[in-house]
């Protein structure tokens, strides 16, 4: 009491009060015990108060440590115990701060599932399935939250892909109600109509109804087309055969177009109101469905075998009975050219590119080609490389569809009689026997060639050449220019009509060149030695020696004539291959006892007025 007094000074002040009040010491003490005790009371008071926090302090500790094992275990995870130094007002402030911390967590998971419960029960209504039952109201395990998280992905890419398969349906379906010309008829259809395709039930069984209606739809549709391909062929085809009015024709197909219900049945009334206007015209109906049996006839590569085995078409019976025939066959044969047009188009196609490859294969050895005016060769070059390309490729193609066909019809595929694998042998074999004839007649030609020049020399160059100085220029005998030189003709000597002889020539190469060269001359004409014997006479001794050919029958009861091709007096003479007449290849020197005989054979015959032969140096010409 005397420290707490000497700190606050409150006993000394009361004591002085109660002597300035006139209380007694022993009244004084009285009190001081009942201070004492009052305070006493207060002191044990604030230590039963102290004390009571102090539990509440530990109680606390212990109540957070049990929510935080509690949360640590729902949240899946841990919590960090105070240290033992810690006091107790530090370990449950710590401990305090870690259960909000894990509240937070908790109420962010809660939230979190139940906006995982929200999208997959969106999800769910929107594709017409029950979702997983998801407890908004308890914390979901990493492992519920990682598999709610699976679901809503596969959900998520399920709706997208049936929304997408959904609008291309919807975008089928509409196309085909306009062009079947069909109208909505329940609620899903209506939805479908107007677009509203976010209120579409992406459920199993609306997903099936949806690809099955669209799949009936396109079949009708497939059908209406055909049937009305059909109809409109077989009304044509009527039109043409009664030869209707194009006027009426183009009318009836503008106002009826489409392949809806009502229209198929319009066409099948038309149909039935032309069947019943054939049977008026029996005979020209048989022959234009023949005409038109013949030209699917071609389309399919029919050959005369293949067409003989339908007799009826050769039978003269008119009637509906025949008519009902060819129309039945006609029938069958559009309907398999139409389910076959692929095949019979690109066999055609192929044997354009073979014609035009064989047009190009005949031409390659043609030089007029190479005149490449425009740049034809580079385009025929190009061609030939496409050609080569896709020919192969044509003929695979074919070869794969025949294959369905004949699987398709259990027949053999022929192309004019003949399997196709043989038809392209045989059109290869015609093309290697073509170019095989054409380069024989080319030989031929050339050996001809060569032939006649062996035999009546080469043609002359039609550009003019230069003369050479010096050198006299032989005219032939068919071409010699008629020149009077002022001599007259014997009058004694007849007149004779000369017979047309062949004359034979030889090429100037076969004929042996003389040994003995004018070097001016050397090198562009060609020489024959003629040794003449000096013997006196009147003709002169440079002119060429010819051998007497036989003579045919018919011409041997009118002698010929023949003058002699003269040249300018020289010791050899040079004669050019245009002049040159039959010569002894055997003996180069020409025989003269042979132009002998032959002036004897003349002189016994009765003389005929023939003019002599007279050479005129200045123009090295012979004149008659």
């Amino acid at each position: 009491s005397s420290g707490i007094n000497a700190e606050y000074g409150w006993l000394d002040d009361l004591q002085e009060l109660w002597g300035e009040v006139g209380i007694p010491p022993e009244q004084q003490i009285t009190r001081i015990k009942v201070v004492y005790e009052n305070l006493s009371e207060l002191m044990r008071a604030m230590v039963d108060e102290e004390k009571s926090r102090r539990d509440g302090y530990i109680e606390n500790i212990s109540k957070c440590r049990a929510e935080c094992m509690r949360l640590a275990e729902e949240l899946e995870t841990q919590y960090e115990e105070p240290p033992e130094d810690y006091t107790v007002l530090k370990k449950e402030k710590t401990l305090r701060n870690q259960v909000k911390q894990l509240i937070k967590e908790r109420q962010v998971r809660l939230r979190e599932a139940i906006n995982l419960r929200t999208e997959e029960g969106e999800l769910c209504a929107r594709l017409g399935r029950i979702p997983e039952y998801i407890q908004s109201d308890t914390v979901l395990t990493k492992e519920q939250v990682k598999e709610a998280r699976t679901r809503i992905g596969f959900l998520t890419a399920e709706k997208n892909k049936r929304e997408i398969k959904l609008a291309i349906a919807a975008k089928d379906i509409l196309s085909f109600w306009t062009e079947l010309n069909i109208r909505s008829r329940n609620e899903r259809e209506e939805q479908i109509e107007n677009g509203d395709l976010e209120s579409f039930q992406l459920s199993n069984e609306n997903m099936q109804w949806l690809e099955q209606m669209k799949q009936s739809l396109a079949m009708t549709l497939e059908d209406n087309k055909k049937l009305q391909k059909s109809l409109m062929s077989k009304i044509q085809s009527l039109w043409v055969r009664m030869e209707l009015p194009e006027e009426d024709q183009k009318a009836f197909l503008e106002q009826h177009t489409g392949f809806s219900d009502p229209l198929i049945v319009k066409l099948k009334e038309e149909v039935k109101r032309l069947e019943e206007l054939k049977l008026q015209n029996l005979e020209r109906f048989i022959k234009l469905t023949r005409e038109e049996i013949e030209k699917y006839w071609d389309l399919m590569f029919y050959s005369d075998e293949d067409k003989q085995l339908f007799t009826p078409y050769y039978s003269e019976n008119i009637g509906e009975g025949l008519l009902s025939e060819h129309e039945k066959k006609l029938e069958c044969l559009i309907q398999e050219y139409n389910n076959y047009e692929n095949l019979y188009q690109t066999i055609k196609t192929r044997n354009a590119m073979w014609q035009r490859y064989e047009e190009m294969e005949c031409k390659e050895g043609d030089p007029n080609r190479f005149d490449n005016r425009g740049g034809k060769l580079l385009k025929e070059e190009k061609e030939r490389k496409k050609i080569a390309r896709d020919l192969p490729k044509c003929e695979e193609c074919i070869v794969r569809e025949i294959s369905t066909w004949e699987q398709d019809t259990g027949r053999i595929f022929t192309v004019y009689g003949h399997k196709f694998s043989d038809y392209l042998n045989h059109q290869k074999e015609e093309l290697q026997l073509r170019k095989d004839q054409m380069k024989e007649n080319k030989q031929k030609a050339k050996e001809e060639a060569m032939q006649n020049e062996l035999t009546y020399g080469s043609t002359p160059a039609k550009t003019p050449k230069r003369r050479i100085a010096g050198t006299t220029i032989l005219t032939p005998a068919n071409k010699r220019t008629k020149v009077h030189t002022g001599a007259t003709p014997s009058a004694t000597t007849p007149t004779r009509t000369r017979t047309p002889r062949t004359r034979q020539f030889v090429h100037s190469s076969l004929v042996a060149k003389s040994p003995i060269r004018t070097p001016a001359r050397e090198k562009n004409f060609p020489r024959v030695v003629v040794k003449v014997p000096t013997t006196p006479s009147s003709k002169r001794p440079d002119t060429p020696v010819k051998k007497a050919l036989p003579m045919p029958a018919e011409e041997a009861a009118v002698p010929e004539v023949r003058a002699s091709a003269v040249r300018a007096p020289s010791t050899e003479s040079s004669v050019d291959s245009g002049c040159v007449s039959t010569l002894d290849l055997d003996n180069q020197v020409a025989d003269y006892a042979d132009f002998e005989n032959e002036e004897s054979i003349w002189a016994s015959k009765k003389p005929l007025a023939v003019p002599q032969p007279n050479f005129n140096p200045s123009l090295g010409t012979i004149t008659e």
